[in-house]
């Protein structure tokens, strides 16, 4: 046609037959609220610059992938730094700003990396970091 989403259309189609995708995606209740959307293109949310409805933050809230992202970036970040400040021999005082909260998944993500870091065998023998 005349905008070229003929080929777009295909492959979401496609990717709905897969067995993969299957009744335990189709059928919950995430996906009888996406049902509407799902054949069509979306322009781009912009949060920072569209007012955007509560249930638009609870679908940005349920994407697993980025808030993993985020702790997993956070995480490797706390290892550098932890590591730079072990080899110095000084004490570490570890202080996350979090701008643009939101309702807290990444303040979740922020904690949940403390945590681990905490856990890992290579601090065990260290004194804790101060958050």
């Amino acid at each position: 046609g005349v905008s070229n989403c003929l080929p777009y259309l295909q492959y979401i189609r496609h990717l709905r037959q897969r067995p993969e995708v299957g009744a335990q995606m189709l059928d919950t209740t995430e996906s009888a609220l996406e049902e509407p959307y799902l054949d069509h293109l979306q322009r781009p949310l912009q949060p920072l610059g569209d007012h955007l409805e509560f249930q638009t933050y609870e679908t940005f809230e349920k994407d697993p992938v980025k808030y993993a992202q985020y702790q997993q970036a956070i995480l490797l970040a706390l290892r550098d730094g932890w590591s730079s400040v072990v080899a110095l021999g000084k004490a570490m005082r570890v202080t996350i700003l979090v701008v643009g909260a939101g309702r807290g998944p990444l303040v979740t993500a922020a904690l949940e990396a403390i945590r681990q870091v905490r856990s890992l065998p290579e601090f065990a023998n260290q004194p804790p970091l101060q958050s």
